[in-house]
This record gives C-alpha cells, structure tokens and sequence, in this order.
C-alpha cells in the first residue's frame, strides 16, 4: 500500500511542528506549508491524501484556500483547525465540503484519532493504539 500524504497549513511553524508530531506514529509523509499560497503550489506539484489547514492566516486565510482549491475542481479531504468557535465561519466551510473541524488547543491524540478516521476509514485505529479485546480476554479466559 502506497504511504499517505497529508498537507499541514499553518503560518506559525511551531503549530505545524505540533501537528506533525502529533501524527509521527503513523506512517505518514508530512509536507508543511506556511501559507495558503505555498500550500496550493505545493499541491500543483503532487497531491495529498488530506489537507490539515488553519482558518485564520494573513493573507489568504483558510476560508479562502478552501475556494481557490475547489474552484481548481480539488477535492482533497480537508480538516480545520481553528481557534474560532464561530459557527458562520465553520458553516461557510462545511458549505465548502470540508470533512470538518479541530478547536484549538487540541489534544495530539483527537487529532491523530480524526486523521486515522479520514485516511483509513471510521474502523482504523492508529498504530499507537491497543486493539480491542475480544470477549475472551475481557472475561479472562
């Protein structure tokens, strides 16, 4: 199986290190973007599998992203992550067809959790997570 590739956008490089720390138990390849503009030359390039980006950046801001990447007919899943609790905003862009949304501050472990769900599918787990138990080990036998 081919390794997926997710697309971090985020002005501030810290939050971008916190995210790609977040999914380094995954077999994922990271490419980082500092700005909506990057981050859709860098698609012109090679495409991703998901797109993790920031509402609020200067100059163009992730509600604009989401436009210019879907007026280009790109329909990579994207997730947010914004500080913004602002329904108007997060309905413009569910609008959109983003798959949804992370509030900020945000536990690495939800993150991890909704990108697995995305990428593989509701069932998957991530690689750091134990497996269920079956009835038998939950009983003791």
């Amino acid at each position: 199986m081919q390794q997926k590739r997710v697309l971090i956008i985020d002005d501030v490089a810290i939050i971008r290190a916190y995210v790609k720390a977040a999914l380094k138990d995954e077999t994922l390849l990271v490419v980082e973007a500092g700005s909506g503009q990057q981050a859709l030359d860098t698609l012109a390039i090679a495409p991703v599998d998901l797109i993790l980006c920031d509402v609020n950046m200067p100059g163009m801001n992730g509600h604009d992203f989401v436009v210019r990447l879907r007026k280009q007919g790109n329909r990579t899943p994207l997730i947010m992550l914004t500080a913004e609790g602002d329904r108007d905003i997060i309905g413009k862009l569910i609008q959109l067809g983003i798959q949804g949304y992370i509030l900020k501050p945000f536990k690495p472990a939800v993150l991890l959790a909704r990108v697995v769900e995305q990428l593989f599918g509701p069932d998957a787990r991530s690689a750091g997570e134990p497996a269920p138990e079956s009835p038998q080990t939950a009983r003791g036998d």
